[in-house]
């Protein structure tokens, strides 16, 4: 799933100081039987520097919230950017 104008999805984060950063959710992505979603920090956010973010999306059995973790797998990383790109490219 890649996200549009019209299918925006957003979540926040507070890290370790406390400050709340918000992302926009430009894809969920299906890499080796697992689910990622590619990330972009909003203008303002205090993550904001142009990169990209990709978390594991690991679901919760007893609630309706996903949870988001950290990815430290460089070829997982990869991966998953390069698929990213490869779908974003087939909406032209």
């Amino acid at each position: 799933m890649l996200g549009n104008e019209e299918n925006e999805f957003f979540v926040s984060f507070t890290d370790e100081m406390g400050r709340e950063n918000n992302f926009e959710i430009l894809a969920v992505l299906e890499f080796e039987g697992r689910d990622y979603a590619v990330m972009l920090p909003e203008e303002g956010s205090p993550s904001e520097n142009g990169m990209l973010y990709i978390f594991e999306v690991a679901e919760e059995l007893d609630a309706d919230t996903d949870t988001y973790l950290g990815v430290d797998d460089q070829r997982v990383i990869d991966g998953v950017y390069e698929l990213f790109l490869r779908e974003a490219e087939k909406l032209g």
